[in-house]
């Protein structure tokens, strides 16, 4: 049987996603950190509760053994885990990087060479619920940069659950998820509330200023967006759930730092670099900034 050793770094709403997904297989030799205590996963998917024991190291005094690392931290928090991924990352190790953002490779390079790294983008609306566990809101689907390692990759985990899909233009798909979840992601935190808000006319049309403006500085940085992608993000807006939330208005509930830079600030930034005019943008980045709170 194959030995593999898989560790996951950040068990938040994505970690625990992608912890219950893990090939069957490869979970006696699964180990989860974190830097506060986990002792569980749980998780609701298809209306089913799924919950299990797992072993979480909130602190580790010395190299790691792992075959594959995959990260699931948010930007501004990679700062104070290069502890952790000196310890973590090995010379042999792969690098799995979900997060939010560009140039999602960057904070690992001082590590290991960057033939070691894929990039990924995961596309799982998941929210907190009252009852302590995630909410899977549909089946989640991941896109990663580099098709050699497609089966390799994909046989870390449970294929029935989940789709994994290749892209040659991992740019496009970066900035795509960018203006999706900077659009939806800052109403509902600017609001405090759930989707339930994008019944008001002028919050559709919020939404699509802002859309407008994250295509506007994408595609001034290469990114090749077509005009339907508009339609397609607002389609699929109409259809969530009144209650869907996202992970800034749940930071923003919970006092937890805004996923800020990632998200509308680099639209901001990029769009200044490129001269391109985002005064919903710049306006959202005020607002918020002066809420959010800087991180530990």
């Amino acid at each position: 049987m194959d030995t593999k050793t898989i560790g996951i770094l950040g068990i938040g709403a994505i970690g625990s996603v992608i912890a219950s997904l893990i090939n069957p297989q490869y979970l006696p030799n699964t180990y989860h950190y974190n830097r506060s205590p986990r002792e569980t996963i749980k998780i609701k998917r298809n209306n089913i509760k799924i919950e299990f024991s797992i072993r979480c190291d909130i602190y580790i005094d010395k190299k790691q053994h792992l075959d594959w690392l995959i990260i699931c931290l948010k930007e501004y928090q990679f700062e104070n885990a290069k502890e952790w991924l000196s310890k973590l990352i090995g010379p042999s190790t792969k690098i799995v990087v979900i997060r939010n953002g560009l140039q999602l490779k960057e904070p690992i390079l001082e590590f290991t060479s960057e033939n070691y790294i894929i990039e990924c983008m995961i596309d799982c609306p998941v929210q907190p619920g009252s009852d302590g566990f995630y909410e899977q809101l549909r089946k989640p689907t991941i896109t990663i940069s580099k098709k050699e390692v497609l089966k390799e990759f994909s046989d870390l985990f449970n294929k029935k659950e989940l789709c994994i899909k290749t892209t040659s233009d991992f740019k496009t798909e970066s900035w795509k998820k960018v203006c999706e979840s900077s659009t939806l992601g800052a109403i509902l935190c600017l609001t405090g509330e759930t989707c339930w808000v994008f019944k008001d006319p002028k919050m559709q049309e919020l939404y699509k200023s802002l859309l407008i403006e994250g295509i506007n500085v994408a595609k001034a940085d290469g990114a090749n967006i077509n005009d339907s992608f508009i339609d397609e993000m607002f389609d699929k807006l109409i259809k969530y759930p009144d209650t869907k939330g996202s992970s800034m208005l749940t930071d923003r509930r919970n006092g937890n730092p805004i996923e800020l830079g990632a998200k509308n600030g680099v639209i901001k930034k990029k769009g200044a670099f490129y001269h391109i005019n985002t005064p919903f943008t710049n306006l959202i980045c005020n607002i918020l900034s002066k809420i959010n709170r800087s991180p530990k």
